[in-house]
């Protein structure tokens, strides 16, 4: 079965930033603004969220964090504020928090859905484990070999008994 790699890659709205683009143009006059607001958008570029089909990828400036899918056990939409919000990713170890989304409780839901998929897949997957065979690899086909012997003439009744008892006790 093929592996399809679909990703979104979600970005946090500058709105989650406001204050610190605010205070930084409103200290623009004294010089200090230019530090903050290139700070702030240095900040703001190395955010990003990278969902794929069984994990969310979350990477901070020059730090990156795998979660399994699996592995969530809750996503919570946060407070909005300027039309903006988060998303908290509560795993069993840790918490992640998802700054900066518009419509946060949608992805929220979406995150939630794709986690009861994924473990879905994952017991069925588990489900469908082949069964063990009754009979050593290749007994069956020596049983079918002696049937048609047997069924040609070419083996006795008596001989024919003694084999196939042997292939019930095995």
């Amino acid at each position: 079965m093929p592996e399809h790699n679909k990703s979104i890659t979600l970005t946090p709205s500058w709105k989650a930033f406001f204050w610190s683009y605010f205070f930084g143009i409103l200290l623009l006059p004294l010089l200090i603004g230019f530090i903050i607001l290139w700070k702030t958008r240095q900040k703001h570029k190395g955010i990003y969220y990278e969902i794929k089909d069984r994990l969310i990828t979350v990477v901070e400036s020059k730090y990156s964090q795998n979660i399994d899918l699996k592995d969530i056990r809750k996503a919570e939409p946060g407070e909005i504020r300027f039309g903006v919000g988060s998303v908290t990713l509560k795993t069993q170890a840790r918490e992640i928090e998802l700054i900066g989304l518009e419509n946060p409780e949608g992805i929220a839901k979406s995150i939630e859905k794709a986690v009861e998929a994924e473990l879905k897949r994952l017991e069925s997957k588990r489900l469908a484990k082949p069964r063990e065979s009754e009979y050593d690899p290749g007994s069956m086909d020596r049983l079918d070999y002696l049937t048609g012997l047997w069924q040609q003439g070419l083996v006795s009744e008596e001989d024919f008994e003694i084999e196939r008892k042997k292939f019930e006790g095995s």
